[in-house]
């Protein structure tokens, strides 16, 4: 087993333990903002991948002997009512193995912690958890256990007294100034690059929007916080001289405020560095045809639009701030100028009945060009609106009975069968409609595509491929 004294640089060894590669591998863009962040303070990172592992982890730890090991929870689950896969047993199989290796301290964050951190923190047994954004943070917490200057000021912290209760620091995100510059490691973005994933680029943290059953205001906060469009366009530079040529911006919703997005595209035009992208978008009135070509002259070529229902009342009850007439209206913008678009749909959340979803089938319908995303129910998470509108703690259910057991909600009258073969059914006949993860099929066409040259999410291939399917049927 490794213990080490501290060296004059510490080591940080960051273990990404997502595996899950549907419908493509996803780069762990949030460790490469915490490497970044910590070698600017003078740190040394390794990253450790389980997907694309150079050795076994014990074998790196044995190679690298960190002072610490950082380990990165992306997701709770896949968030899919009709075939559910936690990712818990993986953490504390993660876990596990280090702490057979090494006696350093082990600090566990990400995405997936920060909803769950206390539960987390308690169940995997770990020595530290970091709630929210860990740039600052971590470093933070690096540095006070190299000088033992104690947590004073830590928020966002999750640590043991020395009486062994359990002390969480509650954090303010919009405290966080959203500045951090990734590192890349090399050999490990070809290695993504390879497998058709597409390297993040974020431009805003938080989320201001009030969709009922979404994390994203718990895990980066309600106020949004932006870099400008020099910071951004810097950053794709550094990829593009790393050979990327198409990237995804993670940002939960990139259109939240147009200056910002104007700011982003007119750098990114003067820039030309020849980098194609695809975003997340609301599909709101605020998408004029200007903003659209604006956008497709920086490089976008695929949107995802989180309209999530095409029935007004659903779509009230979901939180949106939109309606179905201004989803037909952006989707019409799309279509005219020929670019790849789809919309996420849940179907079965609060609100929906027999009717309102007829309704939004029949209006898919109607929309020209457009893929559609189909999952079933809403993941239930802790802070949401949703769980306020269902108040578990009333029936004595606490947040730790969501973790491991993937937890999701369906309207009255429903089932997760029913709607699935519902669903189904509607596939059968649209081939531009995805239940779930793609068929296995399409990541065979995908692979083939890739070594063809062949770049970003082809989704749109998803049709074709279930249009042959069907013919041979």
């Amino acid at each position: 087993m490794i213990s080490l004294p501290l060296a004059a640089s510490p080591r940080i060894l960051l273990v990404n333990l997502n595996r899950y590669a549907q419908p493509y591998a996803v780069y762990p863009l949030g460790l490469a903002y915490l490497s970044g962040a910590l070698r600017n303070q003078g740190f040394e990172t390794k990253t450790w991948d389980a997907l694309f592992p150079d050795g076994t982890l014990e074998e790196c730890i044995a190679a690298y002997r960190p002072d610490y090991v950082g380990l990165s929870l992306r997701n709770i689950d896949n968030v899919q009512c009709h075939s559910p896969k936690s990712f818990i047993h993986d953490l504390l199989d993660c876990c596990r193995r280090i702490r057979a290796t090494t006696t350093v301290p082990l600090i566990l964050g990400g995405s997936g912690f920060s909803v769950f951190p206390k539960e987390l923190f308690e169940l995997t047994k770990v020595d530290y958890g970091i709630e929210g954004e860990g740039e600052d943070m971590l470093t933070r917490l690096l540095c006070a256990l190299k000088d033992k200057t104690g947590f004073d000021g830590l928020t966002g912290l999750v640590y043991r007294n020395e009486d062994g209760s359990v002390r969480h620091v509650p954090r303010n995100p919009s405290d966080v100034v959203f500045t951090s510059e990734p590192y890349h490691e090399p050999a490990l973005l070809q290695k993504y690059l390879g497998h058709g994933s597409l390297p993040g680029v974020q431009t805003q943290r938080g989320c201001p929007l009030k969709c009922c059953y979404c994390t994203y205001p718990v895990i980066e906060g309600k106020r949004s916080r932006y870099r400008t469009g020099a910071e951004v366009v810097a950053e794709l530079r550094r990829l593009a001289e790393l050979g990327v040529k198409y990237t995804f911006i993670v940002d939960s919703v990139f259109n939240t405020r147009p200056d910002h997005v104007r700011d982003v595209c007119q750098e990114m035009i003067r820039a030309n560095l020849g980098i194609e992208w695809e975003c997340f978008l609301r599909p709101s009135r605020l998408i004029t045809r200007d903003v659209l070509e604006m956008m497709r002259d920086a490089g976008l070529r695929h949107v995802e639009f989180g309209s999530d229902s095409f029935s007004d009342p659903v779509l009230k009850r979901y939180g949106k701030s939109f309606s179905y007439e201004e989803i037909a209206g952006v989707s019409q913008l799309a279509h005219e100028l020929k670019m790849n678009y789809s919309h996420f749909l849940i179907l079965g959340g609060p609100g929906e009945t027999p009717e309102t979803l007829e309704e939004t089938i029949i209006r898919a319908g109607k929309l020209g060009g457009a893929y559609y995303f189909a999952t079933i129910g809403m993941r239930v998470y802790p802070g949401t609106p949703l769980w306020r509108e269902i108040a578990p703690e009333s029936k004595g259910e606490v947040p730790g009975d969501y973790l491991v057991e993937p937890r999701f909600y369906l309207a009255p009258g429903f089932t997760v069968d029913s709607l699935y073969k519902r669903l189904d059914a509607v596939r059968t006949k649209c081939n531009n409609w995805i239940i779930g993860d793609p068929p296995p099929d399409f990541l065979v066409t995908v692979e083939k595509l890739r070594k063809r040259g062949v770049h970003g999410p082809m989704w749109e291939y998803v049709e074709l491929l279930q249009r042959f399917q069907s013919m041979g049927a």
